[in-house]
């Protein structure tokens, strides 16, 4: 209880720390940052450098001074936010299209720290449905969508997220191996897309490709998901990854 106090501490002074960075302060020096906070140099650089490790701050030297002003992170999460504002509609017409097409449940998943939540869905037309919940989190090592938006992540924060999980296996078949999820992710990076079967239900199985920002950053994953029968051979999960593909490709012009 006392380290989970302390983390959350942590959190909020880094929070504190960056919210001094406006308009009248875009760039600071340790010791001007430190005045600002109120917090000693030594914490000021502890939180600075992890915040700079993750791209939230940036250093450059000024007159010969090191200084700090906000990192590019802040763009590529201002994309997303952006651009989930409108994903769901945007990719709406796809993800219809994808149904009629290959017939099986279609999803739509974005990430949210350790997470991904699956925001749309179409269910399938298919006597036998698969009903995943929209809504529904889903830690970013468990199945096809959730991994698709776990590999394309750099590959500090992979590092850092791989090692700080609480690995919970869902059903028999999920990976809750780190080395095995780290085969999967150069198998993703590999093909292009991700497999799972019975993951997060029994007798189910998914494709899932990700779906990228006109700045090339995955920002979502697409999916299929129905029982193990509706996929039985390669060149049927062939067909299946080009239609998912093709969609993708559809949605990212369309942001």
């Amino acid at each position: 209880m006392k380290e989970l106090s302390s983390k959350i501490n942590s959190v909020e002074k880094a929070l504190s720390l960056i919210e001094f960075f406006d308009v009248r302060n875009p760039k600071m020096s340790l010791q001007e940052i430190a005045e600002k906070t109120g917090y000693s140099k030594p914490t000021v650089f502890r939180i600075v450098c992890s915040l700079e490790k993750f791209g939230y701050l940036k250093r450059f030297n000024e007159r010969g001074e090191v200084k700090f002003r906000l990192g590019m992170t802040f763009i590529e999460k201002g994309e997303l936010v952006n651009n989930q504002i409108d994903l769901r509609e945007i990719a709406k017409s796809e993800m219809i299209r994808l149904r009629s097409k290959i017939g099986l449940s279609v999803q739509l998943a974005i990430r949210d720290g350790y997470e991904a939540i699956y925001i749309e869905q179409y269910e399938s037309l298919n006597p036998i449905r698969v009903f995943p919940q929209v809504g529904r989190r889903v830690p970013l090592y468990a199945a096809a969508c959730p991994r698709i938006l776990l590999a394309y992540l750099p590959e500090d924060e992979l590092d850092y997220i791989l090692e700080n999980f609480t690995y919970e296996a869902y059903t028999k078949s999920t990976i809750t191996n780190i080395e095995q999820i780290k085969q999967e992710i150069d198998k993703i990076r590999s093909k292009g897309y991700s497999t799972s079967k019975g993951e997060l239900y029994e007798g189910t199985v998914a494709i899932a490709v990700p779906i990228y920002s006109v700045n090339n950053k995955v920002i979502a994953a697409l999916s299929i998901i129905g029982v193990v029968n509706d996929i039985t051979n390669e060149k049927q999960l062939k067909e299946y990854v080009n239609e998912l593909k093709k969609s993708a490709a559809s949605i990212k012009q369309k942001l």
